[in-house]
């Protein structure tokens, strides 16, 4: 879709205002607190983190490729990590080897919108199109894309049928792509749930168009350096990166090749450690970044119906017939894979990172709470 002239000057006024204004926003300075374990020597906390030691990750502990992290009221009781991450050159994973997060992204994503929102630069309630007039659909909310709920195709899908180059395709030629097909809604937005990940990337360019920054650089800026978050960063194929960063590994450890699709971000992209996630953890509980209402606002879910499928902002829940819920997000790209979950009331905190594909990482975080909840006494979860 070409743009008039009238309407490329209005783009340019826009962008240029909304520079100024953001360049007036301080960056706010985290508290940057060091990682502190709970006593394990003895006690309570010895027995669980030895029974936590013999969970067979994956139901395949002996070849599991990644970094575990289990906390409790912001102290570490277990962290340890497994087998390599570039087998070529022998590296061993660490717990602070970047390993990409895949879907988990969405957290920070969906987190940088309801910060813009607690600043007035948007409102949730508002149409897309009010910030990306190239966006073909009128009646989606940014709410709807939040929450998935917008009806559009994922672009994981269809894709491969309009880009025939081995080159990365970005956000901007995605949108250009959905503006240029104008692709069928599946549903009337707000209708249902349906997990996109084309939502998380329009709400990338949002971000962008707001901030009057990047998305990488916005995330850099405003998150990982305030927070400390020394090793993540924000994948782009294009450019060559030379750290010590986990490789992809397919179930025999052969390489998952990339391919167009790496090139979008903001439902994906991040690469990140366990250290700097559970940092991540900390930043959400204290409310160094979002007001509690905001957050009560992500952990609401958008689906009356299903324990295991509802999603809020950012984040999926599961509610239990108790009453008890708990967030988290899973993430899967090529061999990554991985699931941050966050029991809020007891502030216990799982996270699993896997650079080499496997199965059940999600039921092992699981048998993880169920271990800790009998030894610490946590709320039960049914």
């Amino acid at each position: 879709m070409m743009l008039s002239s009238f309407s490329l000057k209005i783009a340019f006024i826009y962008f240029i205002f909304s520079s100024i204004v953001w360049a007036e926003i301080p960056v706010k300075n985290y508290s940057k607190k060091a990682l502190a374990y709970h006593d394990t020597v003895q006690g309570v906390y010895a027995k669980l983190r030895q029974e936590l030691s013999e969970i067979n990750i994956g139901a395949q502990k002996p070849s599991f490729n990644g970094s575990v992290l289990v906390a409790h009221k912001g102290k570490l009781i277990f962290a340890d990590s497994y087998g390599v991450s570039n087998r070529s050159i022998g590296l061993k994973n660490t717990l602070d080897t970047p390993t990409q997060i895949a879907s988990i992204t969405k957290t920070f994503t969906g987190t940088s919108i309801l910060w813009l929102a607690e600043r007035g630069f948007l409102d949730i309630k508002d149409p897309v199109q009010k910030y990306l007039w190239e966006f073909p659909y009128a009646n989606i909310t940014i709410e709807n894309l939040l929450s998935h709920r917008s009806g559009l195709q994922d672009y994981i899908k269809y894709s491969f049928s309009y880009w025939n180059s081995n080159d990365p395709m970005y956000n901007s030629e995605l949108l250009s792509l959905l503006s240029k097909k104008k692709f069928r809604l599946l549903f009337t937005p707000g209708a249902k749930f349906d997990y996109c990940n084309t939502n998380y990337a329009v709400l990338g360019l949002l971000i962008e168009r707001i901030s009057g920054t990047s998305y990488k650089n916005f995330l850099t800026r405003y998150i990982f350096n305030p927070i400390g978050m020394e090793n993540s960063f924000v994948y782009d194929p294009a450019e060559e990166f030379q750290g010590l960063y986990a490789r992809s590994y397919k179930s025999n450890f052969s390489d998952f090749p990339n391919t167009h699709q790496d090139g979008v971000y903001a439902d994906k992209g991040i690469f990140t450690t366990v250290n700097d996630l559970f940092k991540w953890d900390r930043a959400l509980h204290n409310h160094e970044f979002l007001k509690e209402e905001s957050l009560e606002e992500a952990f609401t879910p958008r689906s009356s119906w299903s324990v295991k499928k509802n999603y809020g902002l950012g984040w999926r829940i599961k509610c239990y017939p108790n009453g008890e819920k708990y967030v988290y997000h899973t993430g899967w790209w090529h061999g990554y894979q991985g699931i941050f979950s966050r029991y809020i009331k007891d502030d216990f905190t799982i996270i699993i990172l896997s650079n080499r594909y496997i199965s059940g990482i999600s039921d092992n975080a699981e048998e993880m709470y169920n271990l800790a909840q009998k030894h610490l006494n946590l709320t039960p979860m049914g």
